[in-house]
C-alpha cells in the first residue's frame, strides 16, 4: 500500500536541504565525524538484576505479606471481637430505655450541634 507524500513532509524536506546548502564544507566535515563516531561507540546496555535475585527478591516480598497478612489467633479464653462489641458496648444502652427516649426527644439534636 504506497500513499502520497504528505505536502508538508516534503515541504520540511526542501527547507532542509536549503539549510543544508547554506552550511559551509568545514562544518559539514565536523558533522560528519560526529555521526560516525557516534555511530561506532559500543553500546552500553542497562544494568540489570540477575534472574536468580529478582525472582528471590519477589519471593521473600510474597512471604513477608503473607506473614503480615496472616490472621492472629486470639489467645485462649478470650472472646471473639464481634462477640466482645455486641455484649460489652450494647448491653448498657439496652440497659437504659431512659437513653432512647432522650435519643427520640427534641432536645438531642440541640445538644449534638454544640
Amino acid at each position: 500500500m504506497t500513499t502520497a507524500p504528505d505536502p508538508l513532509d516534503l515541504h520540511a524536506k526542501a527547507l532542509h536541504a536549503s539549510a543544508l546548502a547554506n552550511v559551509s564544507a568545514p562544518v559539514l566535515a565536523r558533522l560528519r565525524q560526529a555521526r560516525h563516531a557516534a555511530a561506532s561507540a559500543p553500546v552500553h546496555a542497562a544494568p540489570r538484576l540477575p534472574a536468580w535475585l529478582a525472582g528471590g527478591g519477589a519471593l521473600a516480598a510474597a512471604l513477608v505479606l503473607a506473614i503480615v497478612l496472616w490472621p492472629q489467633p486470639a489467645p485462649p479464653g478470650t472472646a471473639p471481637a464481634a462477640a466482645l462489641a455486641t455484649t460489652e458496648v450494647a448491653a448498657p444502652l439496652q440497659e437504659d430505655p431512659g437513653f432512647y427516649l432522650w435519643l427520640a426527644s427534641a432536645d438531642a439534636p440541640l445538644l449534638a450541634l454544640e
